[in-house]
């Protein structure tokens, strides 16, 4: 009974002291592949989202796919589609439709009058002019009708599902409607377009004296964590552009950018109420930015083990023929390492200068693509550099790259290596390289057991655990418990073998004193032999 005593507290013990020496993320960081972080803070505008502007990944969403109306937010588009189709110094006029048929914001135009493009667009995103959204949406397709007709198929080239737009500005109108994810897509669409960046993150723009205004009009951004219009009280140190927008049909809207050690995030609200909708933006923001990183692909992803540099030194070059773009990123909460990610690879609808494009998933979200990119390095059939002029020799290369490889490897050509040669190549790689049996024969079990330090061992596994992330799993926890139960059979075998080595020399001493008793009694009884036939 004490025996079993015995052996159950130093089991106990043993447990205990591997708990103590695994990383506290072992035992209370439990992360599932579907893991995500939550927001803690509740938001009561209608609908809301929070977007990774490089990766589009969305990190919190709220009724993302109901239809609201998204007055003044709607000139984000306007003005995307104006960017891309005009010249900044393009002349518009406005029409008598354009002062007469747009009603509330406005920078109060006259008929006939003249500005260019570049002040126009200042004035729809800064104040929200409805005027200057209408003459603009008649310079760039004739009417309001056709424009808006463009600004729905581009909704639709951009992937919008759920959205129609009506008109330029966001005025009231029953089939004029968004959802907080189109919304979202429209504006990270419109943010990696270098002039509407400039256009929506400036403060302040004066346009100069025009022909029907004899004095230069003053704007000023509305988004008041931008700019404190009014009041400072919702500043932003991280907001970086967006745009305003309300009716009482739609309420409180808002499309706001923030960037903050080198993470974009866009936040989109819909029928939201003030001043609540600019602390929920703030809440969102700061939600991302606290739990959420982006990972350079390049820096983590395992290149093939396949290429050698020694097989291309005739090449003057250790470049590869393609690459993984060094500047595609993919975003993960904080806690999440990236080998939990998943990864698929595209050759569908890829950039110009695109070879394939990496898709990540984590927990069945997208969160980022890494495009393989030219290098403009390529490798012909005689080793040499090809220029990277010609559209077939690339894709001829492209095609025959496994080829070659293999080729190289397996040196096929018998000008370059012959038979003996492989032979002796063979030879050595079986030299480099024992055989398993060869590997058990050499293994020394009794030297091994005989030599093994408990503290030397927990040592080890404990600098081994210290330098791996665990996740609190299954199977993790069947590694532990194998760990566990193989320290325990070290330590009695370790102990069966030092007592069967006590009960071996035992069992000699004993012999020995047999043995040295047999030859005392032998020496004995031939000297009483020798002294008996003395006295005789």
């Amino acid at each position: 009974m004490k025996k079993k005593l015995k052996i159950l507290l130093e089991l106990i013990c043993i447990f205990v002291l591997f708990t103590a020496l695994m990383p506290s993320n072992l035992v209370y960081a439990k992360k599932s592949k579907n893991y995500w972080p939550k927001l803690s803070e509740k938001i009561t505008a209608g609908s809301a989202i929070l977007m990774d502007v490089d990766t589009g990944t969305i990190l919190y969403k709220k009724n993302i796919n109901q239809t609201y109306y998204p007055a003044s937010i709607t000139k984000i588009l306007t003005t995307l589609i104006a960017v891309e189709n005009s010249r900044m110094d393009e002349i518009v006029t406005f029409s008598e439709d354009a002062v007469y048929k747009t009603e509330g914001s406005g920078i109060w135009r006259d008929v006939g009058e003249v500005m260019t493009m570049e002040q126009c667009l200042y004035a729809v995103m800064l104040e929200s002019a409805n005027e200057c959204a209408y003459a603009v949406a008649e310079h760039i397709s004739g009417s309001m009708q056709k424009f808006v007709k463009l600004m729905n198929e581009k909704a639709k080239a951009l992937g919008c599902k759920s959205s129609k737009f009506m008109n330029p500005h966001g005025l009231p109108d029953e089939k004029h409607y968004v959802t907080a994810k189109d919304m979202a897509i429209i504006a990270r669409a419109a943010y990696e377009n270098e002039t509407f960046r400039s256009i929506c993150g400036t403060k302040r723009y004066t346009i100069p004296p025009t022909n029907k205004h004899n004095d230069p009009t003053y704007m000023v951004n509305h988004h008041k964590m931008l700019y404190p219009k009014d009041t400072d009280a919702y500043l932003y140190d991280y907001c970086i552009g967006g745009k305003t927008g309300y009716t009482n049909a739609a309420g409180n809207t808002l499309v706001t950018y923030a960037q903050k050690d080198g993470m974009t995030l866009l936040a989109v609200i819909l029928n939201g109420a003030s001043p609540q909708y600019w602390n929920e933006t703030r809440a969102l923001f700061d939600f991302g930015f606290e739990n959420f990183n982006l990972c350079n692909v390049s820096e983590y992803f395992e290149a093939d083990e396949s290429y050698d540099e020694e097989k291309y030194d005739s090449l003057n070059t250790n470049d590869p023929y393609a690459q993984i773009d060094p500047q595609a990123r993919i975003i993960l909460p904080k806690t999440v390492n990236f080998s939990k990610t998943d990864m698929k690879i595209s050759y569908e609808n890829l950039p110009d200068d695109a070879l394939a494009q990496l898709k990540y998933t984590y927990g069945k979200r997208n969160i980022g693509t890494a495009n393989i990119i030219r290098t403009h390095t390529l490798i012909d059939k005689n080793d040499m550099v090809v220029d990277d002029s010609s559209g077939n020799e690339q894709e001829e290369v492209l095609n025959n790259s496994e080829q070659l490889s293999e080729d190289n490897n397996l040196n096929k050509d018998s000008d370059t290596i012959n038979e003996p040669e492989q032979e002796d190549i063979k030879k050595d790689k079986e030299n480099d390289n024992p055989g398993i049996i060869e590997k058990i024969k050499s293994f020394d079990m009794i030297g091994k057991i005989k030599n093994f330090d408990i503290g030397e061992a927990i040592s080890n596994i404990s600098n081994w655990f210290s330098n791996i992330k665990f996740e609190f799993s299954m199977k993790n926890m069947i590694i532990a418990g194998s760990i566990i139960l193989g320290i325990v059979f070290l330590i009695i075998l370790k102990t069966v073998f030092q007592k069967s080595y006590l009960i071996r020399q035992k069992i000699a001493n004993y012999r020995n004193r047999k043995r040295a008793q047999k030859q005392y009694i032998v020496i004995r009884d031939s000297r009483r032999t020798r002294r008996g036939r003395r006295r005789r």
